[in-house]
């Protein structure tokens, strides 16, 4: 096992599923939006730099929300992992798919999201990253900045070098 890596346990002590498109097909389904019919078969049109969780939880969630109203299948996720593999090994694992948790005044409850095709990591991976960003199947390049973006000097400043 990987530094971040941990396996899921329930309650009782049991460890759980890893979520893949195998245990999706078996899974307890009660209180869990799947992922819209026709997701596994979505071309990537989208690379977005930085998938972290903002983007995961977010734009991911949204484009999937496109997807089940348009069924168009152009719009799937090529995320890109700057700091680390550990994402990448993350989703791989789980064939692109994890869950979101969603909170309301009168419901709770997951959501599973198909949206990402492929994680690449460009310290091992930049040609195909170069290739993906290039291919003419690739309609946007999006990016996330958040608060962990601005990474500051030893004096509090924002590190400009960086």
């Amino acid at each position: 096992m990987r530094s971040g890596d941990h396996d899921a346990v329930r309650e009782d002590g049991d460890a759980m599923e890893r979520l893949s498109r195998a245990t999706l097909t078996n899974a307890n389904t009660e209180g869990v939006t799947l992922p819209p019919p026709g997701w596994d078969g979505q071309r990537t049109g989208i690379v977005h730099l930085g998938i972290g969780a903002f983007h995961r939880a977010h734009q991911a969630v949204y484009t999937q929300d496109a997807f089940a109203a348009t069924g168009d299948d152009r719009w799937g996720i090529c995320g890109v992992t700057q700091r680390s593999d550990r994402v990448k090994r993350q989703l791989a694992d789980q064939d692109g798919l994890y869950g979101v948790l969603e909170r309301a005044v009168d419901h709770t409850g997951v959501r599973v999201v198909g949206q990402v095709r492929e994680v690449l990591y460009p310290a091992e991976q930049n040609a195909e990253l170069m290739a993906r960003i290039a291919d003419p199947a690739t309609r946007v390049v999006t990016l996330t900045v958040t608060e962990k973006g601005y990474r500051r000097d030893g004096s509090g400043r924002l590190d400009l070098a960086d």
